[in-house]
């Protein structure tokens, strides 16, 4: 084979090549090459054929500006410091073709050449960066709406919500610092507030020490109204762009600094439109911050934080209304406890003297046993409109318990139903009443309930005319009976749910449709007139529905003007919403008297502390009648005295203690402590008396180390029991 045919044959195979390639010799002329070498930089082939030297080819490639001078220089500093194995080197040249060129030196010492277009792989890299690019872009606005949504929903802190959101456009705006500002009150008397603000390093070093105190108090201080920029923007609600605040003759004094370039200030709004904030960015970028990307991003912060900052302001108004809600409960409970002492003081007077009286009837004549029956009844009505009143308030105020306990609906019934007969008797009503015989028990306060009954009952009698009848009727009803009634409530009710259902009817004068609304509303008559002829608070029967309500149930009536009415209160039997046990047992345990005493031979001494004149005589003739020494101290002075006298000892303390809490100089709980806290005295029993009968007094007394605890107007009955109960206990101690 002659050599023109082995060089065909070569430049055949070489033809068939992706890459072009170029073998230099030892003496570095090119000795091979293929048609995309020549093709790649315009070169003829002849003129490839005449084996030219290395320097000539690559300044030519120079020369026509495929390459740079610094590009052919850096191949030929690589091509002499590399070693046999070869080297590659990247090109990017000038007419966007990008080159990978590797080469290895061959046996004979020359060198192979191959260059390898790879101008697409590196465009698919570049627009697989570029794409990668965006979507981390994406993926960060993304997380953060994702953050600041999540901060709307779960957090209550406004100041973290807006820290949240400016600390990401002022990356994604390219802002030097920005801060966000909250609009306090009304009309010429606004003022912005900073609620945030964050200043770069970059700002910082732009001012001196003073310049960013200065700018740190007025944003402190606030903006007053009509000062700067930002309250255009209040008013007309667009954003504002301003490219050169030094200049801007609005500029707020303490900012007005040549370092401050762009800025913008961008309305934070309400639900309704009105704006409630502004944003201000202030950006050192060449690009103009309302050409700036991530517009939305602003936008979508802006809508965030007047939702976060109207949030704010309605928890900050809802917590002031809450304060001076809870300012005029307290006031009215104060008002209560007052009234409460005040009229319980003269009540107790009233009701001991005219009980004494009763219980001497034989030495009393007929007249004058009426008239101490009267008294002693109106005092028990007025003490009834006070229990109504405190009981009321207690269960608006969520202080009152239930007791419950498995109650017998029959005996309820029938008990309630004797206690109103004297008053039917009297206007010769006819009373009956009818329990399903499958009831047997329930879980019921039974005092509550006794109480709901009552109330139902007397409201019967009381508008039911002579000869009329008043029907109590116990059953077991479901939900779905409900329906038919007038209920003053609209509280959700389980159809499939068992129901204790209490219900009073009566043939009495019926209530007007155009009245319904007002029952069930504390101190609210159907007739509230002066000519009524019916008295009464109007407290019963709201009293009833909030007892009802403790018990998890619900109240409704029918009623028929001039035939009559029917109203039910329904207990559910599966479901207790307030099932409180009483603690009071378990409390007077705790409190019990642990430390013994000898008996006296002689009438048990009880020593009476009371500063009220006509309270010290009631007591000490009740207990006197009752077989007690009587022993008085008149004020809490007198008695610390006593306590801390050096002459009492064990053989003269008195048996029993009755201890008054209001009193002058030293009140009866601090007295209870010291005594409980003396070496001698703590082991006599103390009985604590208030008039007050407000929630948590009975606990406070017994926690202060009372033993029992009694309340104004005094029950004589259970005021010996309670005695009595103590003493009898003291004596098996000793």
């Amino acid at each position: 084979m002659d050599i023109q045919q082995l060089r065909e044959e070569q430049e055949l195979i070489l033809s068939q090549v992706d890459n072009a390639i170029a073998l230099f010799d030892r003496s570095q002329h090119l000795v091979l090459f293929n048609q995309k070498l020549a093709q790649m930089w315009g070169l003829s082939i002849s003129y490839l054929r005449e084996q030219p030297h290395f320097t000539e080819v690559f300044t030519s490639v120079v020369k026509q500006r495929y390459w740079s001078r610094s590009q052919y220089k850096q191949l030929r500093e690589i091509m002499e410091t590399a070693d046999n194995k070869g080297l590659v080197l990247d090109v990017e040249q000038a007419n966007g073709v990008y080159l990978e060129v590797s080469t290895t030196v061959t046996s004979n010492g020359g060198r192979l050449f191959t260059f390898r277009d790879v101008t697409r792989d590196r465009q698919a890299l570049l627009d697989a960066a570029w794409m990668q690019a965006n979507l981390n872009a994406e993926v960060k606005r993304l997380r953060f709406l994702l953050g600041l949504n999540e901060r709307l929903q779960n957090s209550e802190n406004l100041q973290e919500i807006a820290q949240f959101a400016l600390n990401y456009l002022m990356s994604a705006m390219n802002s030097a610092f920005g801060d966000v500002k909250v609009i306090n009150g009304e009309g010429e008397e606004r003022q912005a507030a900073v609620l945030s603000n964050h200043i770069s390093s970059q700002f910082i070093a732009t001012y001196d020490p003073p310049e960013i105190d200065r700018m740190s108090e007025m944003l402190t201080e606030g903006i007053p109204y009509g000062e700067g920029l930002l309250w255009s923007v209040v008013e007309t609600g667009k954003p504002l762009f301003v490219e050169d605040y030094y200049q801007h003759p609005q500029a707020v004094a303490a900012f007005h600094h040549p370092g401050i370039g762009q800025l913008g200030i961008f309305p934070i709004p309400a639900t309704d439109g009105k704006i409630i904030g502004v944003l201000t960015l202030e950006s050192r970028s060449l690009q103009k911050l309302q050409k700036a990307p991530h517009q939305d991003m602003l936008l979508a912060a802006c809508r965030a934080l007047g939702v976060a900052i109207e949030r704010a302001q309605a928890q900050d108004n809802l917590r002031r209304m809450n304060e001076y809600l809870e300012r005029a409960s307290q006031l009215k409970s104060e008002f209560l406890a007052s009234m409460s002492h005040e009229l319980r003081t003269p009540l107790n007077s009233i009701l001991g003297f005219s009980d004494l009286l009763l219980r001497q009837g034989k030495s009393l004549k007929e007249r004058q046993v009426n008239y101490a029956t009267a008294i002693y009844n109106s005092g028990k009505h007025l003490l009834d409109l006070i229990n109504d009143i405190l009981d009321l308030s207690k269960i608006e105020a969520g202080k009152t318990q239930l007791d419950l306990q498995m109650v017998s609906v029959h005996a309820l019934c029938h008990d309630c139903l004797a206690m109103i007969q004297p008053r039917a008797d009297k206007k010769r009503l006819t009373l009956s009443v009818e329990v399903d015989a499958s009831l047997n028990k329930a879980l019921l306060d039974e005092r509550r309930t006794r109480q709901i009954l009552v109330n139902l009952l007397s409201n019967a009698v009381k508008f039911t005319p002579e000869a009329g009848s008043v029907k109590l009727v116990g059953r077991l009803a479901y939900g779905s009976q409900i329906t038919g009634d007038y209920r003053p409530d609209r509280s959700a009710i389980n159809t499939s749910t068992p129901y204790l259902c209490l219900e009073v009817q009566d043939s009495g004068i019926g209530i007007p449709e155009s009245k319904w609304h007002l029952l069930f509303h504390p101190f609210q008559q159907v007739d509230s007139s002066l000519t009524r002829r019916h008295d009464g608070t109007g407290l019963g029967l709201a009293l009833t529905k909030r007892l009802a309500e403790l018990h998890g149930g619900t109240v409704s009536f029918q009623s028929t003007e001039g035939v009559g009415s029917t109203f039910r209160v329904w207990l559910p039997l599966t479901e207790m919403r307030h099932s409180f046990k009483s603690q009071s047992e378990a409390t007077e345990s705790q409190n019990a008297r642990e430390q013994p005493k000898q008996e006296s031979v002689n009438a048990q001494r009880v020593l009476v502390v009371e500063d009220q004149p006509y309270n010290q005589a009631l007591i000490s003739e009740m207990l006197e009648l009752s077989g007690y020494a009587v022993e008085l101290i008149c004020d809490g002075g007198s008695m610390m005295s006593a306590i801390s006298s050096p002459l009492v000892t064990p053989q003269n303390l008195p048996d029993l203690i009755l201890m008054d809490i209001q009193l002058p100089e030293v009140d009866g709980l601090e007295l209870i402590g010291q005594l409980k806290a003396h070496s001698v005295w703590q082991q006599v029993p103390v009985v604590a008396i208030t008039a007050m009968a407000m929630p948590g007094d009975r606990d406070r007394c017994l926690a202060a180390g009372a033993d029992a605890y009694l309340t104004k107007p005094l029950d004589l009955d259970k005021v010996i029991a309670t005695l009595k109960s103590l003493l009898d206990a003291d004596v098996v101690s000793g």
